[in-house]
């Protein structure tokens, strides 16, 4: 089953995709991007991981956040609280659809993505999770971006033609991703980290442990890029995630 489709979160359409292994009610893994990317990702990141999603007897919810992809809005629109409400209306939509099974309902969320899942999970307590090299340092990580490309425009920052707004710097400035994602059982929790991310500190997924009160499982995968660029170390990744999921599934 393939499903185009569409969700109003405050006044802003976003646009996603539904796979599922056919008709009927499923264990269900919704994955929010990250930041620049949308719900296909960098060379179909995304996208074959939906793919292998449902060969492994799972459905697979994907959004675009506001201001990316197929979604309305401009990136300029876009800042790190409104894509964690975005993620939190995206989880209630899709409890209420004839495809899922509420009982085994995952969330998953790369970079940017993972960070918005962490915090997600504190709020909507889902059945289990999994980050792929989720942000922490998101401020720092932002100025560095703002540091090495174009400059300054009116309103924000060109970023590879792509306006980064004072808005979204303000947010990430101020949010507090560390005490937001606490509250969420760690022990339901895979963090898969590269060692050679040039994104994301790799030592950051050791914050991530102390989060969970090191109860979360971690696999750092040497080597490893933020991108998972070659066609084993993807593979690898669906394989520790989906072998995670089916742990956790009733």
């Amino acid at each position: 089953m393939y499903r185009n489709v569409e969700l109003n979160v405050g006044g802003k359409l976003i646009r996603g995709t539904v796979r599922a292994p056919g008709e009927g009610r499923y264990p269900t893994i919704i994955f929010y991007h990250g930041f620049t990317m949308d719900r296909v990702g960098q060379r179909g990141l995304h996208e074959e991981f939906a793919r292998e999603c449902v060969k492994n007897g799972y459905a697979c919810v994907r959004f675009d956040f506001y201001g990316l992809g197929e979604s309305e809005g401009c990136f300029s629109d876009m800042t790190p609280s409104s894509e964690m409400e975005q993620a939190i209306a995206i989880y209630h939509w899709t409890y209420e659809q004839d495809f899922t099974d509420p009982a085994n309902l995952f969330i998953s969320g790369h970079s940017l993505g993972g960070a918005i899942t962490a915090m997600t999970a504190a709020v909507v307590q889902p059945k289990a999770v999994v980050l792929w090299a989720p942000a922490l340092s998101l401020y720092l990580g932002t100025m560095h971006r703002v540091r090495t490309t174009v400059g300054r425009v009116e309103g924000g920052y060109d970023i590879g033609g792509i306006k980064l707004s004072d808005a979204f710097i303000e947010d990430a400035r101020y949010l507090d991703i560390f005490h937001k994602a606490q509250g969420y059982d760690g022990s339901r929790v895979l963090l898969i980290q590269g060692s050679e991310d040039e994104q994301v500190p790799p030592d950051s997924c050791y914050l991530y442990q102390d989060v969970y009160e090191h109860k979360v499982e971690l696999a750092v995968l040497p080597g490893v890029d933020h991108q998972f660029t070659t066609i084993e170390w993807r593979h690898e990744v669906y394989r520790l995630s989906l072998e995670f999921f089916k742990k956790m599934t009733d």
